[in-house]
């Protein structure tokens, strides 16, 4: 359903394995404009603190900056300490609570 309605992905890769995935899109609301908005951004465990998420997270950037929007964007589970401290190095900031209510 994300492809369907516009997402894409990028992925970082070493010969045959595959070291990280992004899941993106670019959106536009009234609060932040036009931004890049990443669902997902995983590296395998094995290859974490290699830099391979700066260097998705700085392309994702680039390619934030190429389409013309004001924002890169993501959310992150409370639970994800680790990404926190991960996101805060590369520059980011919670400008925002995200409230939800499953509806199924």
């Amino acid at each position: 359903m994300i492809f369907a309605n516009g997402g894409r992905m990028a992925v970082v890769v070493d010969g045959e394995a595959l070291l990280a995935v992004a899941i993106w899109r670019v959106i536009e609301n009234t609060s932040e404009g036009r931004r890049l908005y990443v669902d997902d951004l995983v590296s395998d465990d094995l290859h974490r603190s290699q830099g391979v998420g700066k260097c998705l997270l700085g392309w994702l950037e680039q390619k934030a900056v190429s389409l013309g929007c004001d924002a890169l964007a993501l959310d992150s589970g409370v639970q994800r300490a680790g990404a926190h401290r991960f996101y805060f190095r590369e520059g980011m900031h919670i400008p925002a609570f995200c409230f939800r209510k499953a509806l199924k």
